[in-house]
């Protein structure tokens, strides 16, 4: 018998085929038997259950051509509770980031972390969406703790807890992570929410600015990408969007865009927007 850490109760019960304990009142995993420490039978009936490991570390014994628990083989079986945990996983990933392609990576760290005993006795909630969360950062497109825990709504401060645990594991890896360019000019077009062919012009505008940027060792402001927006519809003349309504839709003030648009123009010998107009990217200057 054990007392939940969640609600307190004391009402478990034991899964031998998931080789887990539960509780029965709130659902919280309080004991999971990693796959690495046991093996799994396949009975007459083709039913999964565990038992002691001898020595063969997540093996799957099926009889004739078994071999060890690899989750990219053909014939594996991966035991339920890992199942649930990667499901979970991919939801929160569909729910934040569904165009981004971080599948793979995300369902190796959570085996890699499972691996590890990192999550202890973490809700599959909690661990799915620290470990999005994490992923994100590390692919430079981060997202909050807010929006990536909205599918769930695990306690955020399980969640930050997972993930300083899982950032230490990894020698405080996404605090070195720069943030993806295109991923932050994306987050701005969303505001402005302009057609799809204008939105191609701004990440043209963008590579060509950061090949300009990184020559210049430029110190880009919080208002850089709402810039490059304010740059393009400049080029493209497109009268509807105006320097007042990218300030309004994104919260940047008219002085601040104007400011920073001076600065970014000084690097090709320019000083105001309305002199790119009509202009070819390779027009614009050195």
């Amino acid at each position: 018998m054990k007392k939940c850490e969640e609600c307190k109760s004391e009402e478990t019960e034991y899964n031998e085929k998931l080789g887990e304990t539960v509780c029965k009142d709130c659902g919280l995993v309080l004991v999971t038997e990693l796959f690495e420490e046991t093996v799994h039978l396949l009975s007459s009936s083709g039913e999964l259950k565990h038992s002691a490991d001898k020595g063969f570390l997540g093996s799957v014994i099926t009889g004739k051509g078994s071999y060890k628990f690899n989750k990219f083989g053909k014939n594996s079986v991966i035991p339920k509770h890992v199942q649930n945990g990667l499901r979970h996983c991919n939801m929160v990933l569909g729910a934040i980031a569904p165009d981004l392609n971080l599948k793979e990576r995300v369902e190796k760290l959570y085996m890699d972390l499972l691996a590890k005993n990192v999550f202890g006795k973490s809700q599959y909630e909690a661990r799915a969406t620290a470990v999005v969360y994490y992923a994100l950062k590390e692919n430079g497109t981060p997202h909050s703790f807010v929006d990536v825990a909205a599918e769930f709504n695990p306690p955020l401060k399980v969640v930050k807890r997972l993930v300083r645990k899982i950032n230490q594991l990894h020698r405080n890896s996404i605090n070195y992570v720069p943030i993806n360019p295109q991923y932050l000019l994306g987050q701005v077009l969303v505001k402005i929410d302009a057609d799809d062919e204008f939105n191609r012009h701004c990440y043209k505008m963008l590579e060509y600015f950061e090949v300009k940027a990184q020559a210049h060792d430029f110190n880009k402001g919080r208002s850089y990408y709402a810039c490059i927006v304010w740059i393009t519809a400049n080029q493209l003349v497109r009268r509807d969007i105006t320097e007042s309504s990218i300030s309004k839709k994104t919260g940047f003030g008219g002085w601040v865009i104007w400011k920073q648009t001076k600065a970014i123009l000084s690097m090709i010998g320019l000083s105001i927007a309305s002199q790119v107009k009509g202009k070819e990217l390779n027009e614009l200057g050195e």
